[in-house]
Formats: C-alpha cells, sequence, structure tokens
C-alpha cells in the first residue's frame, strides 16, 4: 500500500501564506478603526486558518477584545458623568438660590436698621428743637437723651437709598488710601474684600460670567468702593481657586486619563488659567493625591481614539501617570509647562497642524525637554518610516497592532536606560 507524502513547505510558500495573512489583517485593521468590530473579527479568523503562527493575529485578539470592554465601560462612564453633572447643575442652583435668599433677607434687615436709625435720628432733632425753644422762653431743659445708634457696617452691600436720604443724613462715605488698597489695615477693609471676594467665587462657579453678573459685580464694587487693581487681584485668586476645585472633581471622577485631559483643557478655557497657574494647581493636586511622588508621567500621542484609549489603559495599570492627547499641538502647549519621564507619539497625526516627525523636532528644541526619552508608533511595517524615525533620534520604534506586555516592557527597558545613563553622567 503505497503512502501519500506531504512535501515540507518551502520558504517561499512560507512567506506567500505571510504576505496573504497581512492583506486580511489589513483590513481587520481597517475594520477596527471603522469601529465594525464583528466583521473585524470574522477576518481575523480567516487570517489565522491562513496563517496560525502569525504574532500579529493574538495582538489584534486582544486589541478586539479590549475595545469591546471599552465601549461598556465607557456607556457607564458617560451615564456616570451625566449624573455627576446633573448634581453639579443642581448644587450650583441650590447654591445660588440660598445667596439670593440671603442677599435679599439682608438687604431688608439693613433698610430696617436704616429705617430706624432715621427715625431716632429725628426724634432726637425734635427734642433738640423743642430744647432750643423751651430755651429761648426761659423753661428747664430735660435730661439729655442718649444719642442715636450708629449704623453697623453691613456684611453685604446695602440696599441703594435715594440720594435725597442720603443728603438730609450727611454721614461721611469711608475713603481708602493707597496703603489700605495694597494691604488691608482694618477689620472693615478685610471684610469687605472677603464679601467681594464670596461674590466673584459665585460668579466663576460656573466658568462663566454672564453680562448681568458683570454688570451687578460693576455696581457692587462702585458700593464697596473697590478699586480695578483689588477687582483684578481678588477675580484671579476667585478663578484660580474655582478652577482648582473643578480640577479635584474631574480628577476623582473616574474618569481615563483621554477624557480627564479633555475636561480638563476645556476648564482652562472656561476659567482663563494661565500655563503657569495651570501647572502649579495641577502639581499640588497631584501631590495630594500621591500622584507625582510615586509615579513616572508619560505623554501619549494618538488620533486614533481606541488605541488612544487601549494605551491609556495598559499604561495606568502597569503604575504609570498618563497624560494622553489626540492632537500633537495640545500635547507641544502642555509640554512647554511639564516636564514627563517619557513621550510616545504616533506618527500619522491627521488631525494635528503637524505630524510626528515634526512633532518630535520641536519638542527637541524645547531645552528641559532635549534628553526626555521619545518613542513613536506607527501601523504595518514601513521600513522607511523606521529608519527616518531613528535617523531624528528617537529611543524607540513601535508598530501596530502591539501587545500590551511588549508596550510596557519597551518602556520601562528605556526608562532604566535613560535613568541608569543620567546616574553615569551626574
Amino acid at each position: 500500500m503505497n503512502e501519500q507524502v506531504v512535501a515540507a513547505p518551502t520558504q517561499k510558500n512560507l512567506e506567500e501564506i505571510r504576505t496573504e495573512a497581512n492583506i486580511i489583517l489589513k483590513i481587520v485593521d481597517q475594520y477596527i478603526k471603522a469601529g465594525n468590530l464583528e466583521e473585524a473579527k470574522e477576518h481575523l479568523e480567516k487570517a489565522r486558518l491562513i496563517d496560525p503562527t502569525n504574532a500579529y493575529i493574538y495582538a489584534f485578539q486582544e486589541r478586539i477584545s479590549f475595545l469591546k470592554e471599552e465601549a461598556s465601560k465607557k456607556n457607564i462612564a458617560l451615564s456616570n458623568r451625566k449624573m455627576m453633572e446633573d448634581a453639579a447643575r443642581a448644587k450650583l442652583e441650590m447654591d445660588r438660590r440660598r445667596a439670593e435668599e440671603e442677599r435679599q433677607k439682608k438687604e431688608v434687615d439693613d433698610a430696617k436698621k436704616i429705617e430706624g436709625w432715621l427715625q431716632k435720628k429725628a426724634e432726637t432733632d425734635k427734642r433738640r428743637q423743642e430744647d432750643l425753644s423751651r430755651a429761648a422762653m426761659g423753661r428747664p431743659t430735660p435730661p439729655e437723651p442718649a444719642p442715636a445708634p450708629k449704623i453697623p457696617i453691613p456684611s453685604a452691600p446695602p440696599p441703594p437709598i435715594p440720594q435725597k436720604v442720603l443728603d438730609d443724613i450727611q454721614v461721611p462715605k469711608p475713603i481708602l488710601s493707597k496703603a489700605s488698597i495694597s494691604e488691608p489695615t482694618s477689620k472693615s477693609s478685610e471684610q469687605t474684600y472677603d464679601m467681594y471676594k464670596r461674590v466673584l467665587l459665585l460668579a466663576w462657579a460656573d466658568g462663566a460670567i454672564s453680562p448681568e453678573e458683570e454688570s451687578q459685580l460693576r455696581d457692587l464694587r462702585t458700593t464697596l468702593r473697590i478699586s480695578a487693581e483689588e477687582h483684578t487681584k481678588l477675580e484671579l485668586e476667585a478663578k484660580e481657586e474655582s478652577y482648582s476645585h473643578a480640577f479635584t472633581l474631574v480628577w476623582t471622577s473616574g474618569m481615563n486619563a483621554k477624557e480627564r485631559s479633555a475636561v480638563i483643557n476645556e476648564l482652562r478655557q472656561k476659567y482663563q488659567i494661565s500655563s503657569e497657574a495651570h501647572s502649579r494647581i495641577e502639581g499640588r493636586i497631584l501631590t495630594e493625591f500621591g500622584q507625582r511622588e510615586n509615579k513616572q508621567i508619560l505623554y501619549v500621542i494618538d488620533d486614533d481614539e481606541n488605541t488612544l484609549d487601549m494605551i491609556v489603559r495598559v499604561l495606568e495599570g502597569a503604575g504609570f501617570a498618563v497624560k494622553a492627547f489626540n492632537t500633537s499641538d495640545e500635547a507641544l502647549n502642555s509640554l512647554k509647562q511639564d516636564l514627563p519621564d517619557m513621550i510616545v507619539s504616533d506618527i500619522n497625526l491627521e488631525t494635528s497642524t503637524i505630524g510626528g516627525f515634526s512633532f518630535y523636532e520641536n519638542v527637541r528644541k524645547l531645552q528641559h525637554l532635549s534628553h526626555v526619552p521619545f518613542i513613536f508608533l506607527s501601523g504595518m511595517t514601513d521600513e522607511g518610516m523606521v529608519r527616518y524615525g531613528k535617523g531624528l533620534g528617537a529611543d524607540d520604534y513601535l508598530t501596530k497592532p502591539f501587545s500590551g506586555e511588549m508596550l510596557v516592557d519597551t518602556i520601562k527597558g528605556k526608562l532604566k536606560r535613560y535613568k541608569q545613563m543620567k546616574t553615569q553622567l551626574a
């Protein structure tokens, strides 16, 4: 009986198999980017049947599983975020109503105090007139009544008083000297500044001042004799305190790094926070949460949202603090005031004004970042791009898709080598 002999695959056959599988993997990659995970999974199975030893297949499997899990988490996160925003808006509205009720009550109380003072002043004037009449007629003068009490300084701005009444009262208005403007020297001036700052905090609570609020603030500054210099200083403090509070809420909200970066950039614009102030506030808050003391900071830039989410999840799970960006423009602006331990950037940044290679060159122009480790990411292997990227001086180059273990091991290896080089140069 003749036995059939199966010939071993030749090198040429292996290359053809690998090429055919890679063509299918490129289609898989396109389906994943389009969000069609089921189609991607079906084509991935075809590639596995053709070339079961291809390492990219298992990396794609891991990526598809991750994306399905992330889609579920994202829906939960969006629901939680909406609940948090609704609760924040409800609290803000409650605070505003409470503040308005207190203001109205204070106005009524102050009006009653002023009315009482005017009445007592009128009674005093009447008694003095009667005394003068008695003196003119030779009658004895009754004992002098107690002087009218002074009006206490209100802790909130008094209601407007008709000019005629003010002229009759003839109470001299306080005048702030230059010394009191630069630094309060009395308890009343400190109370005035505190009250005005509380109003500013309420106005900036939602990150914006409406025209109506701006008009009310101008009237209040006139009433309290707040100078332009004092207003600028107190408003800056109010904006930074409000931004600090909002930053803390975002950091503790459970958002992933990419979502946090997007929300924090939006908050910086709403509260008009400078780069220097942001870095100072961020450093203080992250130190309070132990983020800067124990974790190395990585910048990750990729315009593919799914890839960025996957990288952030893997790196945060490995113990790193991650700052994620969709564009190189946002990352470069943040890097001007920051010093991360490593930068990981995609090359094809289609939504940015500068691509990955130009971004690398701009980073190296910043003196404090000239030696920070830099790793490039790209799609399917392109030897020309790899050579060009390494020729620029990049520390390494990873080709997508890559496994989470490969990414973490590469980053840890480069950070370890960089630390050893710094020790040797020290």
